[in-house]
């Protein structure tokens, strides 16, 4: 079974409406680029 692709190798292909789209390179897999940005994870100070 192949690994996952991790998509770390990427070009924006195409814009539309406010929306980026991106190629992974070393895939071929095509998607928004908004999948790709890590989500920040808030620590509580308490």
């Amino acid at each position: 079974m192949p690994s996952a692709c991790e998509h770390n190798n990427t070009v924006m292909i195409a814009r539309r409406d406010g929306v980026d789209y991106v190629e992974c390179l070393d895939c071929r897999e095509i998607f928004e680029a908004e999948d790709l940005e890590p989500v920040g994870v808030e620590a509580d100070d308490e």
